[in-house]
Order: structure tokens, then C-alpha cells, then sequence
């Protein structure tokens, strides 16, 4: 009887300790047609500035184009994936003038050239340059 109560326990004990393990995390988003959140760039917190869209880009891989928003004007342009390596090409862009943030959108836009490649985990992306040095991370922003 002493020997059925532990072996009930030793289950019982058993269940609580895998009801309470952490799930698993959660797969990667994919890098194209993913609407992408500037989150940090140049080491710093990126800002929302008042009546201005956030900075983020989406690569649309239909079209081998990027859209999206430097924080003050929209930007529009082309982008190459291989494999790890990411390329973007010439940005176009409207040229509104906007009282803040400025800066943040001109290292923004300074930065899409100067990436080389990227990687993803979760919902994080790190754009690199060609040493591997994170330039900017975005988080992965879905629609309902």
C-alpha cells in the first residue's frame, strides 16, 4: 500500500511539474511581408513623434519591394535577399518637413544602405552591417 500512495504521489508530482514547464517560444516571423517596428537604432530607443507614423518598412515580396514610413515622410524602394544577406536599393521618399525627429529619420534612412545582413528571432529583427554589428532592431507588428 506505502508503495502505491508514492508511486500515485511521485505522478502526481510528476503532472504539476510538467503543467508549470514554459511553453515553447514562439516561431520566428518571416522577414518579408512582415510589417517591421523600428524599435532601436544607432543604440538608441527609437520615438513616435507627435502626428508622425512610426518608422517601420515592409519587405513586399510579390514585387521585391519596400514600403513603409521613416517616421515623418514615406519611403519607397527595392530590396535583394539572399539567403542571409539583405541589400536594400535606392529609397524614394515624400519630402515633408517635420518639426521632430528629424535626426532619427535621417540615421534611418543613412542605415538601409549600410545593411548587409539580418537575422530573426521570435518577433526581433536585427538589421547588420557587413561585420555583423546590429545597426537597428524592429519588432514584428501583425494586423487583425
Amino acid at each position: 500500500m506505502k508503495n502505491l500512495i508514492a508511486i500515485l504521489l511521485s505522478a502526481l508530482l510528476a503532472l504539476s511539474l510538467s503543467a508549470c514547464s514554459t511553453p515553447p517560444p514562439p516561431p520566428d516571423a518571416p522577414l518579408e511581408n512582415t510589417y517591421w517596428k523600428l524599435m532601436e537604432i544607432g543604440g538608441r530607443p527609437a520615438q513616435v513623434f507627435h502626428n508622425q507614423r512610426e518608422a517601420h518598412f515592409v519587405l513586399q515580396k510579390a514585387r521585391k519591394g519596400v514600403g513603409g514610413s521613416s517616421g515623418c515622410n514615406r519611403l519607397t524602394g527595392s530590396y535583394t535577399l539572399e539567403g542571409a544577406q539583405l541589400r536594400f536599393g535606392p529609397m524614394a521618399g515624400t519630402r515633408m518637413a517635420c518639426l521632430q525627429g528629424a535626426e532619427q529619420e535621417r540615421l534611418f534612412l543613412e542605415t538601409l544602405p549600410e545593411v548587409a545582413r539580418w537575422h530573426i528571432t521570435g518577433n526581433r529583427l536585427d538589421l547588420l552591417d557587413a561585420q555583423g554589428a546590429v545597426l537597428a532592431s524592429f519588432e514584428a507588428r501583425y494586423m487583425p
